[in-house]
């Protein structure tokens, strides 16, 4: 009985010690969490880069980063990130070789507030312009940025088998329902320029320039062919299944029309009022050469290759119709032949 006793009571004074071990364990935790700094967590990037690598955003501190985008200007703005979860989530999504680096820039001007990308190493063209970009590439998810880049499918550098590869196979063709919300704005521009910059894109990058051997031949064949059919492709399904969004012309943006452009794209975002004067600095350096490509020479299609692309311009024009948007500026196309007619 005695040993009994004894055993009871050990057992007891075990228990005690351990339940005072944990109520300490705990009470130093919370101490440690109320005494020191919060670090924003980014939550990991599920698309993959241009590259098809992912982005570790993990354990970063967020930091807003105002950068001056219009050097020597008296009446320059400051441009930076938004608080973290404050923007909905919005694509800018275009064909390769469409100028939305340039078009970033430009909303980046006007709003004020970076735009992302879902691609690595793919800054802000503000940021990446002043030798910066690198360390503050945020998260597309982050709810920071005005609007983020993505190509969807067309980014594939492998032609049509690969496209369909990430359209069907991938889950590319979803993104617009999964990740935005049926938010979209579709950048368009003429695809007998895109077929060009597109193929000095696949040699030379964002600004680098494609050998003159490489727009003829059966490669320069096959790429026509798929612009041809993944510019129409892309921009039709981006136009059936965007509820919430519009359509932006390139042409307009280079052209006398480009405040009203960059205006109906702000009411689409519900970002408003806007300032005057940031429009004014944003047009005044519009074209800037940073993110653009120099010395570029006028190429001819031949005519084989400028009926496909025709076509491809018909389909979408067609499909913008139907939707009540805003047509193809077709009038304001260069048709890359001697004569500048379409025949």
């Amino acid at each position: 009985m005695v040993s009994m006793r004894k055993a009871r009571n050990w057992r007891m004074a075990y228990l005690l010690i351990l339940s005072t071990s944990l109520i300490l364990t705990f009470w130093s935790i919370s101490i440690a969490f109320s005494s020191s700094d919060v670090v924003v967590q980014y939550v990991t990037n599920p698309t993959a880069d241009e590259n098809n690598s992912s982005v570790d955003f993990s354990a970063r501190e967020f930091d807003r980063k105002p950068s001056y985008p219009w050097i020597g200007d008296p009446h320059a703005y400051y441009i930076q990130f938004s608080q973290r979860n404050s923007l909905p989530k919005w694509p800018l999504t275009s064909f390769p070789g469409s100028g939305v680096t340039w078009t970033r820039q430009l909303i980046e001007g006007v709003t004020g507030i970076y735009t992302g990308s879902i691609y690595m190493a793919d800054p802000s063209p503000v940021l990446s312009s002043q030798g910066n970009g690198s360390e503050y590439n945020d998260d597309p998810l982050c709810g920071c940025t005005i609007i983020d880049k993505d190509h969807e499918a067309t980014i594939t550098t492998l032609g049509l088998a690969n496209y369909f590869e990430l359209l069907h196979r991938q889950g590319h063709a979803g993104i617009v329902h999964q990740q935005y919300e049926k938010r979209g704005v579709l950048l368009l521009r003429n695809p007998m320029d895109v077929v060009f910059t597109y193929r000095d894109w696949l040699h030379g990058g964002k600004v680098g320039k494609a050998p003159p051997e490489a727009f003829r031949g059966p490669q320069w064949d096959e790429t026509v062919d798929y612009v041809a059919y993944a510019w129409a492709d892309h921009a039709i399904r981006w136009i059936e299944q965007i509820e919430h969004g519009t359509v932006l012309f390139y042409e307009r943006l280079m052209g006398k029309t480009a405040g009203r452009e960059l205006e109906r794209l702000l009411q689409v975002l519900n970002f408003h009022p806007v300032n005057p004067e940031r429009m004014r600095c944003t047009l005044n350096h519009r074209n800037r050469t940073d993110h653009k490509r120099l010395n570029k020479t006028r190429k001819l299609l031949e005519p084989n290759h400028r009926i496909k692309l025709m076509k491809s311009i018909h389909r979408v024009q067609q499909s913008l119709r139907q939707k009540g948007w805003p047509r193809l500026p077709i009038y304001l196309y260069d048709v890359h032949s001697p004569d500048g007619k379409m025949s």
